[in-house]
């Protein structure tokens, strides 16, 4: 896959994560002021756009934490810092790795003969 597409799908996953918290919150909130509503009706959609975010978030974070492995940075410690930050940031530290790191394609090592 192209790396030039992430341009757009991280603002499009972010968006997607604030709707999907607002949309929660709001069915929540609704579900509290008028509990004769089916809670199961609401739910289904829910728990789908849950496992969609989870999966697409997780996806993310692990090609990211692969490509900070398979980089030559200046300094191997530089290396460990960002996989660091990576792990403890989950997405977040994902997201900002890309933006630093991410957009320059990896340099192949050449082999010497």
């Amino acid at each position: 896959m192209d790396r030039s597409i992430f341009k757009y799908l991280i603002p499009a996953y972010i968006l997607w994560f604030v709707i999907h918290i607002i949309a929660f919150f709001s069915f929540t909130l609704g579900m509290a002021l008028s509990p004769r509503i089916s809670m199961f009706g609401w739910m289904i959609p829910i728990m789908i756009s849950h496992v969609l975010v989870i999966l697409c978030g997780i996806a993310f974070f692990i090609w990211m934490l692969v490509d900070c492995a398979m980089r030559k940075f200046k300094e191997d410690s530089e290396r460990v810092i960002w996989i660091l930050v990576i792990i403890f940031l989950n997405v977040l530290g994902a997201i900002i790795y890309f933006y630093i790191h991410g957009k320059k394609p990896l340099k192949k090592e050449s082999k010497a003969k």
